[in-house]
């Protein structure tokens, strides 16, 4: 089932296919959490990636050696994680998707990094960095379960 999902000025557009076996991961990382605006990424994976109908305002911030951030320079939309060269095999920003897509929390990543300022009551696994990153290499590149 494809789903679409746009930035806030819709000068980024695209659809994809999520991944309903992963569900949405939710990232406690400080990058994360910075680009989220303060709160965790809640991130879904493309089985096939995204095409892009739309990209007049797609832009890419390099933030680590293993990931690059997609953003809209219009209107400052947080879109897209993926590893370095990896084309459009992004993990989506959740809530750029259009609304009842019916995906569920499926893992918490890098929870040894999550400040004590929330917390989340859902039974979803938690994943340390370390097991995040081992979870991740034995699976398609990409932050671990985004």
């Amino acid at each position: 089932m494809s789903i679409t999902g746009q930035c806030l000025c819709g000068a980024v557009r695209f659809n994809g296919s999520p991944d309903r076996e992963r569900g949405i991961s939710v990232c406690h990382c400080s990058q994360c959490r910075r680009w989220a605006g303060g709160g965790p990424y809640f991130a879904v994976r493309m089985q096939d990636g995204v095409t892009l109908t739309r990209d007049e305002g797609l832009a890419w911030f390099r933030s680590s050696d293993h990931g690059e951030r997609g953003f809209c320079r219009h209107c400052g939309t947080s879109l897209f994680w993926r590893v370095p060269g990896s084309g459009m095999d992004v993990a989506v920003s959740a809530g750029t998707l259009e609304p009842d897509h019916g995906l569920e929390i499926g893992a918490h990543i890098w929870v040894d990094d999550q400040p004590d300022f929330y917390e989340f009551a859902d039974s979803a696994p938690r994943l340390t960095a370390a097991q995040a990153m081992a979870r991740a290499a034995s699976r398609r590149p990409g932050p671990e379960g985004a």
